[in-house]
């Protein structure tokens, strides 16, 4: 995915570049669910919520918009989003099963030394050269030795319970990976969009594409 695009000059070495690789995939999966998972809460949201006796969490937003102009009556149709609002509707419950389900893949990855944690992003992104401290504890003050390594693949959960990815030439991996971060950057422009375009017009984004 290296588009050579970096006018900053923010990687300006491997363990960096692998840092920020890192983010991106993780950001990227995140926007690929959410891109899918938009529309589709849009959608089913109401039937749900009704067939199971539980209220609607879609924010409600005019049933026809012309020129900016609101028209008809209000439904709830829009799903909760910093702008659109409705996020304090939402159970506590599900955002601590969101930060505990995070914090368990994150701890998961860092034990299996697949993936580099906190302490060691903050070693990547200089904190170390900075303190002198070895702040995540390999033994030596600078980069991590981890990120340097030849076998570190940014992203790798080792999770691959169908067997798909192994076998596999380095060509097809190389080649799955490249999709991978193609389509999570589309997907993060993609919900970028979804975002903006409800705050600004007040359609749903189900409505948009004419469903």
């Amino acid at each position: 995915g290296d588009k050579g695009f970096d006018p900053l000059g923010f990687a300006d070495s491997v363990e960096k570049l692998r840092i920020y690789r890192e983010a991106e995939l993780k950001h990227g999966r995140l926007a690929m669910l959410a891109a899918l998972g938009w529309p589709v809460a849009e959608f089913l949201n109401g039937p749900i919520s009704k067939a199971m006796g539980a209220k609607s969490l879609l924010v409600a937003a005019p049933t026809k918009v012309v020129a900016g102009a609101a028209l008809g009556a209000a439904q709830q149709s829009l799903v909760p989003s910093v702008l659109n609002g409705g996020l304090e509707n939402i159970s506590p419950i599900y955002w601590a099963s969101v930060f505990a389900l995070s914090a368990g893949i994150e701890f998961y990855a860092t034990k299996i030394q697949k993936r580099a944690g906190f302490r060691a992003t903050m070693a990547a992104l200089g904190a170390e050269d900075l303190t002198g401290i070895d702040i995540d504890g390999d033994g030596q003050v600078g980069a991590p030795k981890m990120l340097g390594a030849d076998n570190y693949m940014p992203g790798d959960l080792g999770f691959d319970p169908l067997g798909l990815y192994a076998g596999k030439s380095a060509e097809w991996k190389r080649d799955m990976q490249l999709k991978e971060v193609n389509n999570g950057r589309l997907a993060m422009i993609a919900i970028t969009g979804y975002a903006f375009n409800e705050a600004a017009t007040k359609i749903s984004v189900i409505k948009s594409i004419g469903l």
